[in-house]
Formats: structure tokens, sequence, C-alpha cells
């Protein structure tokens, strides 16, 4: 049996991560502020639950992502001349490999719909932005080009990558004052011609041609029309003279010319016609997430230690707001997402008056609260919608010592040990993580809290504190280990990621 997963398949994937922005909170975490067993070869990430749960461990920061954050990419491959491309083909077993569209060194995207005979020398740029048609230089390298966006100035600065290209399907006519860019791809979108035939690829040459045979075009669309150029008796180039409009499938006829065996084939593109959705024709099943880190968000995260762990995590929930009834006064913030943890007495009018889209509510759905209370016994709890969390458990303590990042410190009365992610000097707040390298035991306050493998009296803790998040209450998406990045007070750290699908 033979089977495939589809460029559509992916790309409707991608369609349905971006759209669940609306619907969920996803937030980018840091963590892993100590060292890798060899900090140059940072740890593999495995699929399984342990890595998850370590993650959790080691995090230390969140930071909501907006939609305005995420946008569709496609692989870059940028026009250099003396570079042989590849022309789409709507048959190509492997389209998706090959340098079928380039972007310039201006930021213009453009699909090659005819390929030269050789290396491309002449710049699509030459010619430019052109929101109708193709760009034909006259046969100068024999490369036809179709232009098919600019990649907008915002984009530019906070998507573009080496190796991706923001991508976008405009859905509605961009308001007055629009970037230029977005008016002039909407109008290549506006302009696609669906069903036409811009190129025929020769699969025969055929034989004892003395003059051009002629070719017919047969299918379910209209117009299309092409004339051949012989040379020594073969066919040896196809010019449409009339793309057509509505083909799903042709054929050609060869016919005439004194020849014998010629054959050639139509080339027919995407559907709504080519520059119709740039994200389909240019397989833009990535997507890339872009997250500033300012300093210390308005004191809000540590920002006096590295990070070797980047994570994508959906819906994590608040630890003050995780269990709430339903019909307590004020239970809900309009406008916030809520988990269902149980149904209680509640009604399925109870959910829908709280937002709940489904028609069904089930224990874990989550929902968007359009109402501040509803009746009923079930319980929610609060799905984070901060703009960042510091993710660490605390220690309050008397000031006057300081305790140096990523520093173990332990109690002398419990023997808890964690990890100094950052100390507060003036409040007395070690923020800290435990994981494998600590062990999790439980301070508290009749704790003295010193480094560890000392024999000093500590410092007398006060306060023991849990995370502003749930640990392990959201769902880890997507994890990647790295060598170090420091953080610095002040310091901003734009993190990009490309995830595919």
């Amino acid at each position: 049996m033979a089977a495939i997963i589809t460029s559509k398949f992916r790309l409707d994937t991608t369609n349905k991560f971006l759209a669940s922005l609306a619907d969920n909170q996803f937030y980018m975490a840091l963590g892993r502020p100590n060292a890798w067993t060899d900090d140059t070869v940072p740890d593999t990430p495995y699929e399984n639950d342990y890595a998850s749960n370590t993650l959790w461990e080691n995090m230390f920061a969140m930071k909501r992502i907006a939609s305005t954050d995420i946008i569709h990419c496609s692989p870059r491959n940028l026009w250099v001349s003396g570079t042989t491309y590849v022309e789409y083909d709507d048959q190509d077993t492997n389209i998706e490999s090959k340098l079928y569209f380039v972007i310039s060194d201006n930021n213009n995207v453009y699909m090659c719909l005819k390929a030269g005979s050789g290396t491309s020398t002449t710049n699509p740029d030459t010619t430019g932005v052109q929101t109708s048609g193709v760009i034909n230089h006259s046969g100068s390298d024999g490369y036809i080009w179709k232009y098919m966006f600019t990649v907008p100035t915002s984009d530019v600065t906070k998507f573009l990558t080496a190796s991706f290209i923001p991508t976008r399907h405009i859905k509605a006519t961009p308001p007055g004052g629009s970037d230029t860019a977005l008016v002039n791809q909407y109008s290549v979108q506006t302009n696609a011609v669906d069903g036409a035939i811009y190129n025929m690829k020769i699969t025969t040459a055929g034989t004892g041609y003395t003059s051009a045979p002629t070719l017919t075009i047969v299918g379910d669309g209209a117009s299309a029309a092409a004339t051949a150029t012989v040379s020594g008796g073969a066919i040896t180039d196809i010019t449409m003279t009339n793309v057509g409009t509505g083909y799903t499938h042709a054929t050609v006829a060869v016919t005439g010319g004194s020849g014998s065996n010629g054959a050639v084939r139509p080339v027919i593109g995407p559907p709504g016609g080519y520059g119709a959705d740039a994200t389909n024709d240019l397989r833009s099943h990535y997507v890339t997430i872009n997250t500033t880190f300012t300093g210390d968000e308005s004191g809000t995260i540590p920002d006096s230690n590295d990070f070797r762990q980047l994570a994508l995590v959906k819906n994590p929930i608040e630890q003050a707001t995780q269990s709430a009834t339903l019909s307590a006064a004020g239970s809900m913030v309009v406008g916030n997402f809520y988990k269902i943890l149980t149904m209680g007495t509640s009604t399925d009018a109870h959910w829908e008056t709280a937002g709940s889209t489904s028609g069904d509510p089930v224990v874990g759905e989550v929902f968007k609260a359009i109402a501040t209370t509803s009746s009923g016994s079930g319980t929610i709890a609060q799905i984070a919608e901060a703009s960042a969390y510091n993710t660490c458990k605390t220690l309050t303590i008397a000031t006057g010592v300081a305790f140096p990042a990523d520093q173990i410190v332990e109690g002398t009365v419990t023997g808890a040990k964690g990890l100094v992610v950052e100390y507060d000097s003036s409040n007395g707040i070690i923020y800290y993580i435990q994981n494998e390298t600590t062990g999790f035991g439980t301070f508290t306050a009749s704790d003295n809290i010193r480094e560890d493998g000392t024999s000093i009296a500590g410092q007398d803790c006060t306060a023991v504190g849990v995370p502003l998040i749930n640990h392990h209450s959201g769902d880890v998406m997507f994890i990647e280990n790295r060598t170090a990045t420091t953080r610095a007070d002040g310091q901003v750290e734009t993190v990009r990621l490309v995830i595919a699908f």
C-alpha cells in the first residue's frame, strides 16, 4: 500500500494552529539555568513525558504569545546570479524540496514559472513589482517569473530569518495607509487567474520536424493556446500565446510540421491561480514565532541568569485560581480563559453562558468567559492571562546575605535543596527551582537557608511560596534545548522559533 500526507494536510494543520490562538493561551517559556553535562552540547529532547516533566522543573519564566507574534513561513531561497532554478510543475513528485521560488535582496518573492536552459542571470527585480501577468526578460536567460509579494517592512524586522521568509494570505482589502507591500500582494491575489497554463513541458522532442507543429489544447478550461519552436528536427521550446483559464486537466495534441513523436504536456497552476494564496503556493506549513523578553518585564520575571531551554506551552493554569466554584460571586472575568475541572450540577446552559462554544461542554474543555458568574456547582480553573510570569518557587529570608545565581541552597531543618535562579536582595526573596540535581525536598518556614555544603547558621526563612503557574498544568507543545543564552539586567532577547508541521 502506498500513501502520502499531502502539503494541504500540513498547511491545514498549520492554519488550525494559528487559528487556535484566538481560543487558547500560548506562552513562550525559558528554563534550564544550570549547565548541561557538556555545556557545549545540549541534551537531546525526546517526545516523552519525562521531557515535559523536566521542562517544568527547570522553567523559570514565561511570556504570552500574541496573535501578532506568529506567522506562516517558507524556506528562504535567495536569488543569486548563476544559480539554476526549477520551474513549478504540478506533476513534480517532490517540488517542495526544490528551488522553484526565490526572494531578492529587495525582499520581493517570485515563483519560477519557466526555467531557462541554464543558470539564471537576470535578476527578476530588473522588472520588479508586477501585480498581474508574468515577468519575461525577453529571453535573456530563458526564465519566466511570477511576482508573488514583497515582505512588508514590519515582517522583515520581526520574522525574516536567514533560513525562512514570512508569508501571508490577505483575507480582505488592506485599509488605507497600509504598507504598499500588502496592497500589492492583495492586487496579485485578486488578479490571479484560476486554471491558467503558463508553461508546457516537452516530454518527447520528436524527430523530423521541418516546421513548427500545431499544438491543440483540449481540457476542461478555455482559451489556452501555444506555439512550438523547432530546431534540428526536434521541438525545443513552447511559447504560451494565451494562458487561458479554468483548467484542472488538459492534454495537448501535436500535429503537422512533417515530424513525428513530439509530445507536450501542460503545467496547470495551483487552485485559484499563481499568487491567489502564497501560503499554498510556497508550501508554508511552517510558522515563525517571535517573542521579545525585555529585561525583567517590569519586575515580573528573572533577568540575571542564563537559559538553555525554550518551550511552547498551551493553556497553563494560574496557581492562585486553580479551582474556583462556578457559582461563586465574581468567579470569572469577562474575556479570560477557563478550564472545566468538574461538571457538578452545572448544565450545558451554564457553560454556554460562560462562553463555551462546543455545545456539549466536557471536563477539560477551555472556554472564554462572556459573563462574570453563572449558577451551578461545577469548578473551573483560570488559564494564565498575564503578559509574563515568574514560574519559580520562592523563599523569603532575612536580608543581608547574597545568594548568587546557580548557587544551590539548603534548609537547615528539612535538608531541602534548591537552585537559585535570582535573588532579590532588597526584599530578601530567593527565586529557585528544583530538579534532579537538587532533589525535590520541601522547604518550610522553620528552615534557615544557607549555601549547600556550608555549616553556617543560615538566614531565617519567613515564608515559602509556590510558583505563580501551576506546574504541569499546560500542554507542552514544543521544546528546544540550546547552548546558554545570558540574560542581564535590562537586556532584550528576541527569540525566533520556526516550527514545521
